[in-house]
């Protein structure tokens, strides 16, 4: 039994290491995409100021730049940051970015592609292998094949302490790779069964809406599918009223596909393992009257488990220490693809 999960060990390795690499490149990076694009777009990421001036002057201001663009989802950014807006011309459907300093309502970058960004690029080759759907199940597989190594790897060295420090050094070259791709799958089993559960869900899930997806010309923009008379500073004080302590992270305005208006966002102080965005309080397009509230705090318990996704996979649980350990654990799946190619390679030469 145990010489044949060694070989299914060493089959699903083989299997996975190049999707593994680039997934485990690009997710290292990705931990810190704030801060790469503070260093390599500044002048689109960072605001003049902290100060924002309220949501309805910024609203106005950005429909005033954009001109043919509608508003469909804004992203307020932290302070200090530029507001991320997302938008689409009127006639299509294809989703744009663009960025807003909130101190000044200018906006700073034009409607652009949603990759045409290098991080959002390392994101999409992240998550869908720039393949679209097959992509996307193609990632799903391989995060799920992840989930096996760190079981079975588990499985085979579940007496990992009695030579857990044993790095054979004067020995040959095969004996001291295995050494090392034991001690490191060790260490980074715990993460890399978080890893895989999350990302082997969310890409899964989403191959499945992909592929029962509708053609989207059919909710290509008309007009503006809300009444301007509704202001978004009285939406979000009312959404702090519905769900106390309410901090709104994402505001997704109406379309064809999608009625009304939903803040996106978190109580405050709601705990390390919330995300950003799991609380909801809808209101009426027209009127502005608040439609329904959705507290994460009182979900089921699968959606509060899904809830927990972001900040698990993403390492935001627990700050930048957390984020680090991320994003070097990570990086771990490409050490261990190598040695194991190269114990296998060796194995074959005997």
């Amino acid at each position: 039994m145990r010489r044949t999960l060694w070989k299914w060990h060493g089959y699903l390795g083989l299997t996975a290491a190049i999707p593994l690499l680039v997934i485990a490149l690009t997710g290292s990076v990705l931990v810190f995409k704030k801060e790469l694009d503070s260093v390599l777009m500044p002048s689109a990421i960072e605001a003049q100021t902290t100060q924002r001036l309220a949501m309805g002057q910024l609203k106005t201001a950005a429909q005033a730049q954009l001109g043919e663009h509608e508003i469909l989802g804004w992203q307020p950014g932290e302070p200090g940051y530029t507001d991320l807006l997302y938008v689409a011309k009127l006639g299509t459907y294809q989703w744009q970015k663009a960025y807003l300093d909130p101190s000044s309502g200018a906006l700073v970058r034009s409607p652009a592609a949603l990759q045409d960004d290098i991080t959002d690029w390392l994101l999409e080759l992240h998550f869908t292998f720039l393949s679209g759907p097959i992509g996307i199940a193609v990632a799903g597989v391989t995060a799920v094949l992840l989930l096996a190594q760190a079981i079975s790897g588990f499985i085979l060295h579940r007496r990992f302490w009695k030579t857990f420090f044993t790095l054979r050094l004067k020995k040959s070259l095969r004996l001291l790779l295995s050494d090392a791709h034991k001690m490191l799958g060790i260490i980074a089993a715990p993460v890399f069964l978080v890893l895989g559960i999350t990302g082997a869900w969310w890409n899964l899930d989403e191959f499945s809406e992909a592929i029962n997806k509708e053609d989207d010309s059919i909710y290509a923009l008309k007009g503006r599918y809300y009444s301007d008379q509704i202001n978004l500073d009285t939406l979000i004080s009312s959404a702090q009223q519905q769900i106390p302590g309410f901090q709104t992270t994402y505001i997704r305005f109406p379309d064809k596909s999608y009625p009304g208006i939903h803040l996106f966002g978190h109580p405050q102080n709601a705990g390390a393992l919330r995300s950003g965005a799991g609380s909801i309080v809808s209101f009426d397009d027209q009127t502005g009257a608040v439609t329904g509230q959705f507290p994460a705090a009182k979900a089921n318990w699968l959606y509060q488990l899904k809830d927990s996704f972001e900040p698990l996979h993403f390492g935001t649980f627990g700050g930048l220490i957390s984020r680090v350990i991320w994003c070097i654990v990570g990086f771990i799946p490409c050490l261990l693809a190598l040695s194991g190619f190269v114990m296998w390679r060796k194995r074959l030469s005997r």
